[in-house]
């Protein structure tokens, strides 16, 4: 009796596991290309065609009571979140509380997750971490805004579906200053009333000891913000918090964590992960409020989107060094120290939570029926937030 070797047996079965997948592969891919290619058609079919993904004005008009000549801002606006969010971007709520509070100049809009609603939905919102272009509508409304939406840097938000999603956005939902809908970490508005919080600047400065910290959480960063801060740790201390630090502060304590900071130390470090345009996350506007010189690294405009005299920008020094014998200099000045505060005495409101009032507002302006698309949105997101990565000259 001849047995067939176990060798021959395991490279047939092999093969037999390696066929299978390739094919599975191939028949996932196909069906994702023809769901993407649908896509494509429901968004470029011309109104002289017949195209089943596309609902026509008139039987909009019949669906969702309006008329082509009638106001925008005279019905409800419904926004469905196709994809999941992350915590921390609780201020998508569903319903109607998202834009029901006074910054909100235009309050008419719903948002909700309920995907039985797309067809009347008149903006879907695709948040880019949670996307799935294996999951996306296969059906869409002529009336819809299709949203893409990210609060991430390109280096964290880039995926290979990019190439599938030409012609599929109408708007965009970002931080950048050029978004359709510009949507930044936080804002600083001017409102006036003194803040009065000098009268003790000069007691708190005596008794700080430390000269800087930063809570941080990824430790290894496109910015390459950590080979910055051990440049500056061969001059200066720096006390680093967070996963990539000595502690970490407890969940939900980030204000009193930052209260004990600004009793001790005099600079706070707003280091990004990312320094692309625009990019200015909610670590900057938030530090803001506390009795700490913030120096930032990072790709925004700083001096667009802050108080005069808010902070001092790392990218302006030629070195790490060079940025360590300013902060020294300044932390042993009160005159000079003094100077980068005078901010609170104008009155500002810092807010360090999105805002989303401006989506509610686009939907209600006359913007909402012109035709817009982005043909390819890596260009735009991608090659267009000149994204670069520090390194020692």
């Amino acid at each position: 009796m001849k047995h067939i070797p176990i060798v021959r047996t395991g490279y047939f079965l092999g093969c037999v596991l390696l066929v299978t997948i390739c094919y599975s592969w191939i028949m996932v891919n196909n069906i994702f290309i023809r769901s993407v290619v649908q896509l494509q058609k429901s968004q470029n079919g011309s109104q002289g065609q017949q195209n089943s993904f596309l609902i026509k004005d008139r039987v909009a008009e019949e669906l969702y009571g309006y008329a082509q000549n009638e106001r925008v801002s005279n019905r409800m606006k419904l926004v469905l979140l196709w994809s999941s969010l992350f915590n921390g971007l609780e201020f998508l709520k569903t319903g109607q509380n998202s834009f029901n509070h006074s910054s909100c100049s235009e309050k008419k809009c719903e948002i909700t997750s309920d995907r039985r609603r797309l067809m009347e939905s008149d903006a879907v919102l695709f948040h880019l971490r949670t996307v799935s272009m294996t999951d996306i509508p296969r059906s869409r409304a002529s009336h819809q805004k299709w949203i893409f939406f990210s609060l991430e840097a390109p280096p964290y938000s880039h995926f290979h579906g990019f190439s599938f999603m030409n012609d599929m956005f109408n708007w965009t939902m970002t931080y950048r200053s050029d978004s359709d809908i510009v949507l930044p970490y936080g804002r600083v508005i001017r409102n006036d009333e003194s803040a009065n919080r000098l009268d003790n600047l000069y007691s708190l400065w005596q008794q700080k000891r430390k000269m800087a910290t930063w809570m941080v959480s990824h430790c290894d960063t496109d910015s390459a913000r950590e080979g910055y801060i051990k440049a500056m740790e061969k001059f200066m201390e720096v006390v680093t918090f967070g996963e990539c630090g000595v502690a970490v502060c407890p969940v939900n304590k980030t204000e009193e964590c930052l209260n004990n900071f600004s009793k001790k130390f005099f600079f706070y470090l707003a280091f990004e992960n990312a320094i692309c345009d625009d990019y200015v996350t909610e670590k900057f506007f938030r530090t803001l409020k506390y009795d700490m010189i913030l120096v930032v690294f990072g790709g925004g405009k700083y001096s667009k989107i802050s108080p005069p005299g808010s902070y001092i920008d790392a990218m302006e020094f030629s070195s790490p060094k060079e940025l360590s014998i300013y902060l020294y200099k300044v932390a042993a000045n009160f005159t000079l120290y003094a100077q980068y505060f005078k901010w609170k005495l104008d009155g500002y409101d810092i807010r360090d939570v999105p805002d989303p009032c401006m989506l509610c507002e686009k939907l209600h302006s006359n913007s909402f029926r012109l035709y817009s698309v982005y043909h390819d949105i890596r260009k735009w997101w991608v090659a267009g937030s000149h994204c670069r990565k520090w390194e020692m000259t």
